[in-house]
């Protein structure tokens, strides 16, 4: 018995002694499912539930929980938390919130149940919150999706994470970008594309969308290839934004798939929105199809480089560019300083 750890020689449970293990920083994610059905879950979002903002408290109850728990499990460490948080998504097929609890520490040991205590505790207020319409909400999947720090290293399952970590290594840009040093207009095209990165599809967005920009005369164009990495994303646009790279155009990300984060990624680099952009694009789309409602075009400035993201679809990205084509060079002049008047001519 005196092998393992947390059991005595006489084969009771007991407190692990930690005090000889490293100090390192720790994370741990935790995520559970509540299932709920559609007029529940309209309630949520439209927070008319008899209790209140659901969400709002039940990640108030995740964040407590997580600092009480060594009072909860017996053997736990009391441990001095430098973070906690829960975050939600909100799906309608099937319908039911999805909630990640996320727990760091810089200590010596892991926060793995603190994690878990408060996706718990944020998923039993959710039912204590709706529980007054209906009572037969399932919860289920509550497991530990990814813990770092500590002698084991980084465990971390295939889900994608609704919480970004720096532990997760970043997805490297197919080519590495280069600064722009040169005359005239760079013009960068990210497609963003997890089996586009791993080889499993063919990018034809990428190359008609450089096609299409080459009625600007760029002194230089490239392709940029990424999985749907929001962190990677953002690391990119930063470093062509900062090396001199004038129009940045993305495709792929603008939508409702659980991988779909281009515009999470790119609103908080931004340093100006472009509503007029993303009214012309919304406008465009719905021209063509009413599925438009579900795209997430967004355009903006950071320093003196424009940023447009496009949808993925190969006809849909097309469109949206064509309808802002006629209007972008005027918008470059003017981002890169051009003080004559904006008139008509």
């Amino acid at each position: 018995m005196s092998e393992f750890s947390h059991i005595d020689a006489s084969g009771n449970a007991r407190m692990v002694d930690v005090s000889a293990k490293a100090e390192t920083k720790r994370t741990a994610i935790a995520r559970a499912v509540v299932e709920l059905n559609a007029h529940t879950l309209a309630m949520l979002k439209a927070k008319a539930l008899p209790k209140g903002d659901v969400l709002t408290v039940a990640q108030v109850a995740g964040i407590m929980a997580a600092k009480r728990t060594a009072e909860l499990i017996p053997m736990c460490h009391p441990l001095p938390l430098t973070h906690v948080d829960v975050r939600f998504q909100v799906r309608d097929e099937p319908p039911s919130v999805l909630l990640e609890a996320s727990a760091s520490t810089a200590g010596r040991t892991g926060v793995e149940m603190e994690a878990i205590v408060a996706a718990q505790a944020a998923a039993a207020t959710i039912y204590d919150m709706v529980k007054a319409v209906q009572k037969d909400v399932v919860i289920r999947d509550v497991r530990l999706i990814l813990k770092s720090g500590g002698k084991s290293g980084l465990f971390k399952t295939d889900d994608p994470l609704l919480f970004e970590t720096e532990e997760e290594p970043l997805a490297e840009p197919r080519p590495a970008p280069e600064p722009w040093t040169g005359e005239g207009l760079a013009v960068a095209c990210v497609t963003l594309s997890d089996k586009g990165y791993a080889g499993e599809r063919v990018d034809k967005s990428g190359p008609a969308l450089l096609d299409m920009l080459a009625e600007l005369s760029p002194a230089r164009s490239q392709l940029f290839l990424l999985p749907d990495d929001p962190r990677a994303l953002r690391k990119l646009v930063k470093d062509l934004a900062a090396s001199g790279w004038g129009l940045i155009v993305t495709t792929g990300g603008t939508g409702l798939s659980p991988r779909d984060f281009t515009p999470e990624a790119l609103i908080p680099v931004l340093d100006r929105r472009l509503p007029g952009f993303e009214q012309v694009m919304f406008a465009e789309g719905l021209t063509h199809t009413p599925r438009a409602v579900l795209s997430r075009c967004l355009a903006g400035t950071v320093g003196r480089s424009m940023i447009i993201a496009l949808p993925g679809s190969f006809r849909a990205a097309q469109e949206n560019l064509a309808a802002l084509l006629p209007v972008l060079p005027h918008a470059l002049e003017k981002l890169n300083g051009d003080m004559s008047d904006c008139g008509r001519s």
